[in-house]
């Protein structure tokens, strides 16, 4: 089945029509997009195009163009992001597929004059009923299409495929919100899978302490509970007593002992639980550390809290899409917690950020973040299909190969020399320090 150009023309015009409240047609099976939708979040964003779901009639997802006025129903790029509804909107979004597939079935039940009555009034009913001359017409023009441009048509005979109507285009297809996969049920079993939302999680960690501290293993420490984790880097600098508890191992194991197993927490929330940390270490610990925490929802919702210089960046198709903050007084001298410190949690910079399925959270010590470029922590992780404890061994372990290197193009030999430092006056030369690091693989 075909759409009309008229039908094409009539909802372009509604998807690029002003803010004002649109009257859809009196015709009882006229099918509108209102106006209104657009100016809801998009689902997505690429460029000019941006996603959305129609709540009022279909139920799908549709693309469209902002600067253009054009529409899809399947994404306009290979690269558009993948579209994904929060638990409410994909109940919404089940309720109003179900409702258009009667909607449509009774529509296509009507005689011929009626649905050319709807036409001709500005609705869609013509469209759903037997074809007119028109439309005939349109189908010949449209027969002559390159394939890769029937599948972009925004077309309702890809809305009636979604349903179970099949056009000439679409045989054997389902589409669903723009996603095409060969049918492999029959339409009455099911209008559509479930959209899974959740993003579940392979996290692992991993510690390796200065060559001239492997005996008391080094001076920093990670926690992970749950789907909350943070890496804590232990200030070398830092006046410490013999025989008391370092204050970064005292952070990590406070953490630990104060999140839930379940508890999947805000930035605010994040910063209190490592104040009460703080508190506790401030009167039991020694030394000083920075403090990069962070808690992932299963609905992607990613919140990073970080005191200091440790990182934390999420990669995306082989690059960095969002990373935190580093907090320093001066060089060499990151914010720290400790009992003699003016900073608090509350100092700290936040990260609020949504991952989808595929993303890889790197979180790590300036041991890591001093001596791997960016560039070169997005091949680690792209070269690594393995599980995630493989992935952050050879993050940590490359690290150290480079801070052994004095002639290595490191990211700290930068800054040192823009610093003036007497060690590092070609720019040239790796950091040896713990190292410190969390992957969080997100599928």
């Amino acid at each position: 089945m075909k759409c009309s150009n008229t039908a094409v023309a009539a909802l372009v015009l509604v998807l690029t029509s002003s803010c004002q409240a649109f009257v859809p047609s009196s015709t009882p099976n006229a099918r509108c997009f209102s106006p209104a939708r657009l100016f809801a979040a998009p689902l997505a964003i690429e460029g000019e195009w941006s996603a959305y779901l129609d709540e009022t009639n279909t139920g799908l997802v549709y693309y469209f163009n902002g600067s253009t006025g054009e529409a899809l129903w399947v994404p306009p790029t290979t690269t558009f992001p993948q579209v994904s509804l929060d638990p409410s909107k994909r109940v919404l979004a089940q309720a109003k597929q179900k409702e258009y597939k009667a909607s449509t079935v009774a529509v296509e039940e009507r005689p011929a004059e009626s649905s050319k009555d709807e036409e001709e009034s500005g609705g869609f009913g013509g469209f759903f009923g037997r074809k007119n001359q028109e439309q005939e017409a349109s189908v010949a023009v449209q027969e002559e299409e390159p394939a890769e441009e029937k599948k972009r048509r925004f077309g309702f005979g890809a809305v009636l495929s979604a349903f179970g109507g099949k056009s000439k285009d679409d045989e054997d297809q389902v589409i669903n919100g723009g996603d095409v996969a060969t049918a492999t049920a029959p339409v009455d079993e099911e209008i559509i899978a479930p959209v899974d939302t959740s993003i579940t999680i392979d996290l692992a960690a991993y510690v390796l302490p200065h060559p001239a501290k492997v005996r008391w293993g080094g001076e920093d420490a990670v926690f992970v509970k749950g789907r909350t984790f943070g890496v804590f880097d232990g200030v070398s600098g830092a006046e410490k007593l013999d025989g008391v508890p370092l204050y970064s191992l005292t952070l990590a194991k406070e953490m630990q002992s104060l999140v839930d197993n379940k508890d999947v927490l805000s930035c605010n929330e994040l910063s209190l639980v490592l104040t009460e940390a703080a508190e506790f270490a401030d009167k039991s610990a020694t030394g000083a550390s920075t403090a990069v925490v962070a808690s992932l929802s299963e609905e992607g919702d990613l919140c990073v809290l970080n005191l200091g210089d440790s990182n934390c960046v999420v990669i995306r198709d082989g690059k960095i899409v969002s990373k935190t903050k580093e907090i320093v007084h001066y060089f060499d001298c990151p914010y720290q917690l400790s009992e003699d410190s003016p900073d608090r949690p509350r100092d700290g910079t936040k990260l609020n950020v949504k991952v989808r399925k595929g993303d890889i959270i790197v979180m790590g010590s300036d041991g890591i973040f001093d001596n791997l470029k960016e560039e070169m922590i997005c091949d680690l992780v792209t070269g690594n299909k393995g599980r995630a404890a493989i992935l952050t061994r050879k993050i940590v372990e490359k690290s150290r190969t480079i801070s052994l290197d004095c002639m290595a193009d490191t990211p700290y030999a930068k800054l040192a020399m823009r610093n003036k430092d007497p060690d590092y006056i070609e720019g040239v030369g790796g950091k040896v320090d713990d190292a410190s690091c969390i992957v969080v693989k997100c599928a």
